[in-house]
């Protein structure tokens, strides 16, 4: 995939998930009180979903079932599963000029981005979670984009987005657009940065 020195790139972050007493809850135990009991089987409302769009890539149901039973865990791959896996996404370099932008979340530090990234242009906080495939549990209150300009060289991986399941909102995320992943240690990255905006999204 080539890139241009105006390349925009828009960002997901990982982040964990509390429920409001601090006490951390199983994905499992949040799909089962927001009505989604079985929510890692094909016959649940977000497995259904799947189903009807990734059924035809498998050459039996039991393949099928057994590669959407890999989305739903706590750390499913980023990357489709027919694209590769994860040591073996090429890899590429952003040149310093490139600009991309990444989406964060309430009270997350400008100067901390995050390792995710995207080739498409954000709009909106749903454009976060279907473009993106940003589970809630990783991002919860989404507030901001910050566009950032590479001052140096940082080398990614690349590679379209895979779809998720939310497991707090008992829904499939499409993830249709692309990605990059920041190879170099995330504590590194805002050196290799230059922060040009800031904007709201909703």
């Amino acid at each position: 995939m080539g890139m241009d020195r105006g390349t925009i790139v828009i960002g997901a972050l990982a982040l964990g998930a509390c429920a409001p007493t601090g006490a951390v809850v199983a994905p499992a135990a949040r799909l089962a009180a927001a009505g989604c009991p079985d929510w890692q089987s094909v016959g649940s409302a977000p497995g259904k979903l799947w189903w009807a769009e990734q059924r035809w890539r498998y050459r039996s149901d039991e393949e099928a079932k057994q590669a959407y039973a890999r989305l739903a865990t706590a750390s499913p791959s980023p990357w489709p599963d027919w694209f590769a896996s994860d040591d073996q996404v090429p890899q590429r370099t952003l040149p310093a000029g490139t600009r991309f932008q990444m989406a964060l979340a309430a009270g997350q530090p400008t100067e901390k981005p995050g390792r995710f990234g995207t080739f498409d242009r954000i709009r909106s906080v749903a454009d976060v979670r279907e473009g993106l495939a940003v589970r809630s549990n990783w991002k919860k209150n989404i507030d901001r984009v910050v566009t950032y300009e590479v001052v140096r060289p940082i080398r990614v991986k690349v590679g379209p987005i895979g779809p998720q399941v939310d497991d707090e909102t008992c829904a499939l995320l499409p993830g249709r657009w692309s990605q990059f992943e920041v190879v170099e240690p995330r504590a590194d990255l805002i050196q290799s940065l230059h922060v040009v905006e800031e904007r709201p999204i909703r």
